[in-house]
């Protein structure tokens, strides 16, 4: 499973799944805090930071970022995204 994630408010509420879930994380840059990475690594939680900054609104954006969790996953693939 992956979360696909834009804001520091849909991580505050996907934290508590994401580490139950042992999921993946995908978020755009600055949104963690340096303890926050800390937290998930201690966790194994494998996190992706975006290389572009992508509101949560803009659905072209978000399906070029599944399609390309998908190929990388080379599996079926839950992916749990944030969307505004």
């Amino acid at each position: 499973m992956i979360y696909l994630i834009f804001t520091s408010e849909g991580f505050a509420e996907a934290k508590g799944n994401i580490i139950e879930d042992q999921a993946g994380l995908w978020i755009n840059d600055n949104i963690l805090s340096a303890s926050q990475l800390t937290e998930l690594e201690t966790q194994n939680i494998p996190v992706t930071i975006l290389n572009s900054q992508v509101k949560p609104s803009d659905e072209k954006a978000i399906i070029t970022i599944v399609e390309k969790i998908e190929e990388l996953a080379k599996s079926n693939i839950e992916i749990l995204v944030e969307y505004s």
